[in-house]
């Protein structure tokens, strides 16, 4: 069986820490639970992972 190390939905591109006391994963972390339920917090989220999804902007000049 494979160890698969959970990533945190709130910081695109990091490892879930158990930053929250008693969470064992992004599964129970009352803090993932509460920007889920919130459409604003959800949707900003959702942009952030764009953000890290794309590209980096070219330099110019």
């Amino acid at each position: 069986m494979a160890y698969v190390d959970a990533r945190c939905p709130l910081r695109p591109g990091d490892m879930c820490t158990l930053c929250v006391p008693g969470a064992t994963g992004p599964q129970d972390c009352p803090t993932v639970a509460e920007v889920m339920r919130d459409p604003d917090l959800r949707e900003r989220l959702a942009e952030l992972r764009r953000e890290e999804l794309s590209p980096p902007a070219r330099r110019r000049g």
